[in-house]
This record gives C-alpha cells, structure tokens and sequence, in this order.
C-alpha cells in the first residue's frame, strides 16, 4: 500500500491518496483545503481513482471534494447521518469567517457490511459516531484512517 498525505493552512488536517502498489488503483480520503496536493500526488505515483471517501463532513475535511470530483470523476461516498453536515458546508465556513463553495451530492452512503474495493485492497467501513452522528473510520489492511487523524 502506498500512502500520500498531505495538509496545508488554516486546519492543518491531513487528506490521503491510498493505492495499490500493484494495480495503481486508489482512493482519496477527506480532501479539503490540500486537494491540490492530493491531484498532484495520485499523478505523480499515476492512481487511478476509484472513489472519494470521507471519514465525516466537518468542513475541513469536505472542501476540495468538488475539486476532486472534477478532477476524477468518481463517486463521493460519506456516512448518512452526516449528510446535514455535508449539506451545511457553506454554513461552517461562516463559523470560521470563511468562504466555502457548496459541494457536489453525495453520490452513496456507506452502507452495513459493504466494502469499498480498490486494486489488491478492501477498505472496511466502521461507523463510529461520537466526533459527529456520521463518523465513520476506513480500515484498509493494518492501517485505519479514523475522523481525527490530524
């Protein structure tokens, strides 16, 4: 597995392209206000997206994933109970007397027992409500990407 991370001002949280070493295929965790660097990495290591999948839908995690969705054209997957926060981005933005451009709709919700499949890799979906109604942490192999991973 190779992972790229990476994070920039003013939240300082990480977003992630996860690939197959094998395949090249991936996946782009949280992308905010990095999602620039995000593009640039799964380019460099040339990944072929297979989707966009959020932890939860704070607005530091959720910013770049119009930009994403762009850039890849894949599906944006994101727990449902967080859906009012993904719906309210431009309203965070506020909080933090920011501007922040309305996202795409989600596409899916993660649902019970479903899997996400990349390359040689299965990305388990744990729902883990606590840090927000639809916190969700992303098991790939050894390696859990969880709603805090700043």
């Amino acid at each position: 597995m190779v992972i790229r991370t990476a994070a920039v001002p003013p939240f300082y949280k990480n977003g992630f392209v996860v690939s197959c070493e094998n395949t090249r295929e991936g996946i782009v965790i949280d992308p905010g206000d990095e999602v620039e660097d995000l593009i640039a990495a799964a380019a460099a290591d040339s990944v072929v997206v297979k989707g966009i999948l959020l932890t939860h839908a704070h607005l530091d995690h959720v910013t770049g994933v119009a930009r994403a969705k762009r850039e890849f054209g894949v599906d944006v997957w994101l727990h449902e109970a967080d859906e009012f926060l993904y719906k309210g981005v431009v309203e965070q933005g506020l909080l933090f007397g920011l501007k922040v451009e309305r996202q795409p709709p989600i596409d899916r919700h993660y649902e019970v027992d479903q899997p996400f499949r990349f390359g040689e890799y299965v990305v388990d979906i744990l729902h883990t409500p606590g840090h927000c109604p639809g916190g969700v942490c992303l098991a790939v192999g050894r390696v859990t990407f969880t709603v805090l991973t700043e």
